[in-house]
């Protein structure tokens, strides 16, 4: 779905600089994505990865809320691409309006866990997000 979107189109045409993405390891790391390593070899590079799942759990733990208020999105949209586009958009824009009213969605207590990465073989990485991921250890994470 990302890699069909306005956004993608806009960071590969290099239309925002100064900042970058989060991936799991289904997405290429690109000079906008920077993704987990897939072997850490030094602490810098294993306190990098920490540090990546870390992050990406909060926005996993959202994406949780999000599907647990709209169980639709949690059972899987058997709906034409186009229509399941708009329900995606659609329900996330009644998320926010919901959290902007403060009407909090309260099902239990959810428990932390960490994701899991799909590890898929053929992802091909490119010099720019491996200088980027590079930097990103060298710079923050010795």
């Amino acid at each position: 779905m990302f890699n069909a979107s306005l956004l993608c189109a806009s960071l590969e045409a290099g239309e925002y600089q100064g900042g970058y993405l989060l991936g799991d390891r289904a997405y290429s790391c690109k000079e906008y994505l920077s993704t987990p390593l897939l072997n850490s070899n030094t602490v810098a590079e294993t306190n990098y990865n920490s540090a990546h799942i870390q992050t990406r759990n909060c926005i996993e733990r959202s994406f949780g809320v999000w599907k647990r208020r709209f169980a639709c999105l949690s059972l899987g949209l058997r709906t034409k691409l186009e229509t399941s586009l708009l329900v995606i958009v659609a329900t996330a824009v009644l998320h926010n309006i919901a959290l902007v009213k403060s009407d909090y969605f309260e099902d239990g207590v959810v428990e932390e866990k960490l994701v899991e990465d799909i590890i898929l073989p053929n992802v091909q990485h490119n010099a720019g997000g491996n200088a980027l991921r590079r930097s990103l250890i060298e710079n923050h994470f010795r």
